[in-house]
């Protein structure tokens, strides 16, 4: 299948073109938190999305139901759609798909529930009974569509006519590679014409924060040195927000009506393994089997999950020691994108597809040295290019519970 269009607002910049350019010069996103106040915790890291304004909606008055996720889904699937140079016009809606991967939603209890706080802090009966008059007032009256999963499918659909098959996916980190994986076979098997397919997500709200300090999984570090993917001082995560989209297309549709195609998608894979995480043996059946359903090819480049914890890692660099020739390069976007969640399958992909597409791999941001237990050839320091025309680019991603996926891309020769 054929990718005609990307779209991504993230961290490190907001459009592919942008973003691509700070990425190859091994650039990042993460900088001090600024959403909250961290005062207290060790962590003091975000990557946050530029400020944007969503001009030219057909719909503006549906902005009133988006959260952040939503809006940088809506302005990515905007830009994948226009860099495509499809007129959804002319296709027909119906065989048109829109598949998304999205968490966490981006709405905090004080938003939700201003008007119970306010009663909280009053002299009257702590319960919903007693809620009245100026707290009835603080409700959100929006706040059930701002917070549901799939909010964003149905505002991009409304927003840009799609009628199609749709679905929306919570599996974590393997969340938008699913949905591609669905968009897949609904192209192979005739369902529909043209596929828009991504992921969005924020963890930039104090409980997400709350919970993942708690977990142990934050950086420390000073923002400007935090989240190292496998680097000897690496100690841990930096949360983030985002979204990107992709367009698919059969190859011989998109060609016929003039598309330029940017990359070719040869396959996905998807595997689990119901067993602890630290079981390193399991997850390299998992994920052999997914790399497996995603292309037999030779790989060029592998865009490593690269988490960024300790063991985690080291358990990756071990996966694809056993899977992958030991001299393939190897890179790794989290430290420049900030980690991502349900987004970031489909983010990765974008800025592998613009990999494929310029002929260059852009390095891992802020890493400085190699743990000696990650034996990778690691693309450090500077971008590099990639070794030939025609190169395929595996990406990996899994999730916290063991699910593991497999993106197999080729570049246009």
């Amino acid at each position: 299948m054929a990718v005609t269009g990307t779209g991504l607002a993230v961290p490190i910049g907001l459009g592919a073109e942008q973003a691509w350019r700070r990425s190859v010069c091994g650039e990042s996103g993460i900088g001090a938190l600024r959403r909250f106040d961290t005062s207290g915790y060790a962590c003091a890291a975000g990557a946050e999305v530029p400020p944007f304004a969503l001009d030219g909606l057909r719909l503006a008055k549906n902005e009133k139901f988006m959260n952040t996720a939503v809006r940088c889904a809506m302005r990515a699937a905007r830009e994948a759609v226009a860099s495509s140079g499809a007129d959804l016009a002319r296709f027909d809606p119906y065989r048109v798909a829109l598949y998304a991967g999205s968490g966490q939603t981006g709405l905090e209890s004080a938003e939700m529930f201003r008007a119970l706080e306010l009663e909280w802090t009053g002299e009257v009966e702590k319960d919903f009974a007693s809620m009245g008059g100026r707290a009835a007032r603080l409700l959100d009256r929006y706040f059930s569509l701002r917070s549901l999963a799939n909010a964003g499918l149905g505002l991009i659909s409304a927003e840009l006519g799609i009628m199609g098959p749709s679905d929306n996916f919570v599996q974590g980190d393997t969340a938008s590679a699913l949905a591609l994986l669905a968009a897949l076979d609904d192209l192979a098997e005739g369902r529909v014409d043209l596929a828009l397919v991504g992921g969005f997500e924020s963890l930039l709200t104090v409980s997400t924060f709350l919970a993942y300090d708690k977990a142990g999984l934050l950086s420390p570090s000073e923002p400007s040195r935090a989240y190292r993917p496998f680097d000897c001082e690496r100690d841990g995560i930096v949360l983030g927000e985002g979204a990107g989209f992709l367009v698919l297309e059969r190859e011989e549709d998109a060609r016929r009506r003039g598309a330029e195609v940017a990359a070719l998608v040869l396959g996905a894979g998807l595997a689990m393994e119901s067993v602890d995480a630290s079981e390193a043996k399991a997850y390299t059946a998992a994920m052999r089997a997914a790399v497996a359903d995603a292309t037999d090819a030779a790989v060029d480049l592998v865009v490593a999950h690269g988490i960024g914890t300790t063991e985690g890692d080291r358990r990756e660099a071990r996966l694809i020691s056993e899977l992958i020739d030991p001299a393939v390069p190897v890179t790794a976007y989290k430290s420049q994108t900030g980690y991502l969640g349900a987004a970031s399958a489909a983010v990765e992909l974008c800025l592998t597809v613009e990999t494929l597409r310029r002929g260059c791999v852009a390095p891992i941001a802020r890493h400085a040295l190699a743990d000696p237990a990650c034996t990778l050839n690691l693309v450090t320091g500077r971008a590099r290019p990639l070794p030939k025309r025609g190169a395929t680019a595996l990406c990996l991603s899994w999730s916290w519970l063991g699910q593991c996926a497999a993106v197999a891309l080729r570049a246009v020769a």
